[in-house]
């Protein structure tokens, strides 16, 4: 993978251990999502950069989650995004723009809150930005309807399903939330394509056997929906999934590579590995007759779509690398 194409959580990651360095002199102070947006459209504008349709098109937003206790790092990375208020003392937002010169690039803005000054960039490396990601005209989010972080936090804490699951996983954080819109449908979840989508994922980092859930918002009507991937099982034995692909040993454990099967192919067929911007980051190509079974490599902790096209007939399944 390029370095073009690292990922956000890895960017955020960076970003926040710079911030905790200089927490003491900087005085970070969390804030809402919405509270940067003038300013994102302000250094937009100030550098120049437009968009074929719009002044400004945000495809993304992303920060560090709700990490109290997160292992040996809960001291260091304890003040991140707060499942209460739905604030964070980082935002990164991540515009599709036009340079000067005409051409379509990815950009990643992020800013901080600090006393006094209040909303500050904060500086990305110039090869941390994903610019040669192929963001959708679909994908820009519609930050004039959207709900604002807080409002989104009080719909997850309303849900059934992330209140019994947190009252039995108390140390089950999601370490990276983003909103974003998929560019197409995600399988088993009652939202129709494009739709902009909070993601939580919900894991005890320091218990790789332990459950994981996640669980999507929708930014603009609040509607929730997780679901719970199954307790691990044996590398032999499959998990029962309506779709024709099978994860084995799902959710798959840090740092271990999951196992996808599903029927032997016959003619052309390709198997994409798509995170939630619906980037593919990694793909198996003309894949020979009769393959049944891939092996995948190591991902990031996150959601994924694993989609099969069988000469124009897709079969999808999302699994969660812990």
């Amino acid at each position: 993978m390029s370095s073009k194409k690292i990922t956000l959580l890895v960017i955020l990651s960076c970003l926040l251990f710079g911030i905790t360095s200089n927490a003491k002199a900087q005085l970070t102070q969390p804030y809402l999502v919405k509270e940067a947006l003038p300013s994102v459209k302000k250094a937009a504008t100030d550098s120049g950069w437009v968009t074929p349709l719009k002044p400004l098109s945000i495809s993304a937003i992303a920060t560090i989650g709700d990490t109290a206790g997160l292992g040996g790092n809960g001291g260091l990375l304890g003040g991140a995004f707060d499942m209460k208020t739905g604030r964070s003392p980082l935002w990164i937002y991540v515009l599709s723009i036009t340079d000067a010169n005409g051409n379509p690039q990815t950009k990643l803005l992020a800013f901080i809150k600090v006393p006094f000054l209040g909303l500050q960039q904060f500086p990305i490396p110039a090869d941390a930005a994903p610019g040669d990601l192929d963001l959708l005209g679909q994908d820009s989010l519609p930050v004039s309807t959207m709900l604002n972080s807080d409002a989104i936090t009080n719909a997850m804490n309303a849900n059934k399903m992330y209140q019994d699951f947190s009252k039995v996983n108390p140390n089950a954080k999601s370490s990276f939330i983003a909103l974003f819109s998929f560019p197409f449908e995600l399988p088993g979840i009652p939202f129709t394509v494009g739709s902009p989508l909070w993601s939580f994922t919900f894991e005890d980092q320091s218990d790789s056997l332990a459950p994981a859930m996640s669980c999507f918002v929708h930014a603009v009507t609040g509607e929730t929906f997780c679901f719970e991937a199954e307790s691990p099982v044996s590398v032999n034995e499959e998990i029962t999934q309506e779709s024709s692909l099978r994860i084995l040993s799902h959710p798959i454990s840090h740092g271990m590579n999951g196992i996808l099967t599903f029927p032997a192919t016959s003619g052309n067929a390709q198997i994409g590995i798509i995170d939630l911007f619906g980037r593919t980051v990694c793909s198996f190509d003309q894949l020979q007759p009769g393959t049944s079974t891939i092996t995948l490599p190591h991902l990031l902790p996150g959601v994924y779509v694993a989609r099969l096209n069988q000469e124009g007939s897709y079969s999808s399944i999302r699994f969660i690398q812990q």
